[in-house]
């Protein structure tokens, strides 16, 4: 193969298609379907109180049937997210091997180590959608809302203040009456459990609370025996709390103070990856990553894109149940 081929769409985007993840415990759960679509939007129907998917169509095939007591259609955009950077001849030109001295990188292993440079940030900004939609509001890079879940599917979003300074404060209690209420609101979809997502008060002050410590002890004496962390997988009142303490370019992906209870089961959380903007990949189905190259100016390097085009949502919004103190 020669240095052009290598930099094709296909090439590359089978490239960084295939270079590891960054560990991500959102995405690591597996509780996201990853779905690939050819449109730039998603649209999503209410059909009785529940959301439902709308399948993709020709534009001049017929509309799906729309069955009685159907309330609303909303479209949603998925997001555009690149990221590119110069790959300069001397950055191909004679770089040994790590811990050579003297044989030459291949050019495929340079072009992935700059590949996955770029992953890794559009990865971290596909866990902080995931981490949104979780949490019912798909962020900006600078906090601002993009969409906001509860106003557009017309859900109250139920916030409880647990107060976890007072020693008397039935804190199973009000585990249970979260896990409860989101289950109120599934309509009967099966789930396999209930977790949270805890910034680093929050675990703090619930492990210390008076109601919790026995509990808590038990858990950490288990986990001192196998060498496992302590702040993941703590299970109390039917929620299996753990802690997320991420921060990237000033944004938190949960708030120091909130623990976020969500369901895990299937058809709660999609991903749709929408097909990048090339000629290549025009109605073509998304994948979850793209790069290209694009020659520079009298042949001096390469201009390389990575990019992404998620839509990360969860179709039950009003049963994210919100903890903080």
């Amino acid at each position: 193969m020669n240095l052009q081929d290598l930099f094709t769409v296909a090439s590359l985007s089978a490239s960084i298609n295939k270079l590891p993840v960054i560990p991500s415990k959102v995405g690591a759960m597996g509780i996201f379907e990853e779905k690939g679509v050819t449109t730039t939007a998603v649209a999503i129907d209410e059909y009785e109180g529940r959301l439902v998917l709308v399948p993709n169509t020709s534009r001049d095939a017929d509309p799906a049937a729309v069955k009685g007591g159907k309330r609303a259609r909303r479209i949603f955009e998925t997001l555009h997210l690149p990221l590119g950077r110069p790959l300069l001849p001397s950055q191909l030109q004679g770089i040994a091997s790590f811990g050579q001295e003297t044989a030459s990188t291949p050019v495929a292993t340079v072009i992935n180590d700059h590949l996955q440079e770029l992953k890794n940030s559009i990865e971290s900004t596909r866990e902080f959608q995931r981490v949104g939609a979780l949490r019912g509001k798909l962020l900006d890079a600078d906090g601002a809302v993009i969409v906001d879940l509860f106003s557009e599917f017309g859900v109250t979003q139920k916030k409880v203040t647990v107060a976890l300074g007072t020693a008397s404060t039935n804190v199973r209690k009000a585990c249970l009456d979260a896990k409860r209420y989101a289950e109120s609101k599934l309509g009967g979809v099966m789930v396999t459990g209930f977790r949270s997502f805890c910034g680093p008060d929050w675990f703090d002050a619930f492990t210390d609370h008076e109601k919790v410590k026995a509990a808590f002890a038990g858990y950490q004496e288990a986990q001192d025996k196998i060498g496992g962390d302590l702040r993941s997988g703590f299970t109390f009142g039917g929620i299996e709390f753990i802690e997320y303490d991420v921060t990237v370019s000033g944004q938190r992906y949960i708030p120091s103070n909130v623990a976020q209870v969500f369901p895990v089961g299937k058809g709660i959380f999609k991903m749709f990856n929408a097909p990048a903007n090339y000629n290549e990949t025009v109605n073509s189905v998304g994948l979850p990553f793209y790069s290209k190259a694009e020659e520079r100016k009298l042949g001096k390097g390469w201009d390389v894109e990575a990019q992404a085009n998620p839509l990360a949502m969860c179709l039950f919004p009003e049963a994210l149940v919100e903890l903080s103190f």
